[in-house]
């Protein structure tokens, strides 16, 4: 599943998650939409808080690339 079905799920915003995870609103924001992979240690907590409904590899899938 990923992040943003599941928070979309659980009816939780973008700052709510943030204030879960410890990272700020537009941090969640990226990590939802696929710009931005989380570090390590918040990918734990996300694949914590979420009961490991949402893993690095669901989140790793959903990463968009990025012409640079």
């Amino acid at each position: 599943m990923n992040l943003h079905d599941w928070m979309k799920n659980q009816k939780l915003t973008d700052e709510k998650m943030a204030e879960r995870l410890g990272v700020s609103r537009s941090a969640v924001t990226h990590y939802r939409s696929g710009r931005r992979m989380p570090s390590p240690q918040t990918m734990l907590l996300i694949e914590e808080i979420t009961q490991e409904k949402v893993t690095a590899q669901d989140i790793m899938k959903n990463l968009r690339r990025v012409k640079g």
